[in-house]
């Protein structure tokens, strides 16, 4: 497992493996469909909140396996792809305004 710059809020999340990681984790994973399936009565909407706290989740090394990451604009475009009908339209737009030149 790598150092971990998670904060506070984001470590407490990863221990208790509430809700917040639940989410984070499904899109890790490519199982959010599995998540909604489960658990249908939370939002099913993934939202910039979500995205970031995956990341910072990967950055960290602390959920496997990996389906999905964020590196690339090919990683960015395949998660639009699977998702887009649960994207929220500011995280379309965050996530290709990193590899806007």
């Amino acid at each position: 497992m790598a150092e971990t710059d998670l904060n506070p809020i984001d470590l407490r999340s990863f221990i208790n493996k509430d809700r917040r990681y639940e989410r984070a984790e499904a899109l890790i994973k490519g199982a959010w469909e599995d998540l909604l399936l489960s658990q249908p009565w939370g939002m099913t909407t993934i939202n910039m909140a979500d995205v970031q706290f995956a990341e910072a989740l990967l950055q960290a090394d602390l959920v496997q396996p990996v389906r999905q990451r964020f590196n690339t604009f090919a990683d960015v475009q395949q998660f639009i792809q699977q998702n887009s009908m649960r994207l929220t339209p500011d995280v379309v737009t965050s996530l290709k305004s990193r590899f806007d030149m």
